[in-house]
C-alpha cells in the first residue's frame, strides 16, 4: 500500500501538496491519527482527538476527470464504506461530508495541484465527546464496535483502488450521489444571504450545484457557501 504513515502531523493535505512531487501519482499518500491542524471546506478546522480518529491524503493524477465527479466518486466510495462497516445509513450531506442520523461523521476535502488531485478525508472513529460541536459525532457513537485504525485505512484505500474505473461511469456516478444525497425531497430549513426559508432538496446537477425547491421561489440552484443547511 503506497501510504506513509505519521505518528503526528500538522494537516495531511498541507503535507502533500507540500511534498507533491513524492506523492503525485495514484493513490500513494500519507495517513495520521494524530492531526493538529486539520482543515475542511471553506477553512473550517477539524477538530481531532488524538489517537481516536483517521486523517487520510492520496493523491489521482488523472487530468481528464471534471472536478465534481471525482468528489461525487470520492463521497459514494465513503459513504459505501462507511455503511457496510457501521451497518447504518449513512448519507452524502452536499457537498462532501457523510453523515449518520444528521451527525456528521467524515468530511472531505478535494484541492488541486497542478495535473494532480489532493484527496483528503478526516473520519471521525473513536472519539466520543464532541465538545462545542453540535453535529459532529464518530463511528463508535453509532456501531458501538472498536476498530482498528490502521484496517480501517487499508480497507477504504482498497476500495478506492478497486473501483476507480467508476470514474469512467457519469452516469452512475451522478445517480449514486443523489441516491445518497442527505434530505432529499424533505423539507428541511436553509439559510440564504440573511433570511432563512424552508426547502425541499431536488438533486445536484452534473456541474455539482444544489437544486432546491424553495418556498415561495420555486426551483433554485446553489453553489457551495450560497446556501447552509440548518437541520
Amino acid at each position: 500500500m503506497p501510504l506513509e504513515y505519521f505518528d503526528k502531523i500538522g494537516s495531511t493535505n498541507d503535507f502533500v501538496r507540500e511534498n507533491i512531487k513524492q506523492y503525485s501519482t495514484n493513490f500513494h499518500g500519507v495517513f495520521s491519527f494524530n492531526q493538529t491542524k486539520g482543515r475542511g471546506v471553506n477553512g473550517h478546522q477539524w477538530m481531532f482527538e488524538p489517537g481516536k480518529n483517521i486523517a487520510l491524503t492520496f493523491c489521482l493524477t488523472t487530468p481528464s476527470i471534471p472536478n465534481n465527479f471525482l468528489s461525487f466518486w470520492v463521497a459514494i466510495r465513503v459513504c459505501l464504506f462507511i455503511k457496510k462497516i457501521t451497518k447504518t445509513d449513512a448519507l452524502i450531506k452536499w457537498p462532501n461530508d457523510i453523515l449518520i442520523n444528521k451527525k456528521k461523521v467524515c468530511g472531505i476535502l478535494i484541492e488541486k495541484s497542478g495535473n494532480t488531485f489532493i484527496v483528503g478525508i478526516g473520519i471521525n472513529v473513536l472519539q466520543k465527546e464532541f465538545t462545542g460541536i453540535p453535529h459532529a459525532s464518530s463511528l463508535l457513537s453509532f456501531s458501538y464496535q472498536n476498530y482498528n485504525l490502521t484496517d480501517l485505512v487499508h480497507g477504504l484505500m482498497k476500495d478506492f483502488e478497486n473501483n476507480f474505473h467508476l470514474l469512467d461511469d457519469p452516469l452512475y456516478l451522478l445517480s449514486n450521489y443523489n441516491e445518497y444525497l442527505f434530505g432529499k425531497g424533505k423539507v428541511l430549513a436553509f439559510k440564504i444571504g440573511d433570511s432563512i426559508k424552508n426547502g425541499i432538496i431536488q438533486k445536484v446537477e452534473e456541474d455539482g450545484l444544489l437544486e432546491v425547491r424553495i418556498e415561495n421561489k420555486g426551483i433554485m440552484r446553489f453553489r457551495i457557501k450560497e446556501i447552509e443547511f440548518l437541520y
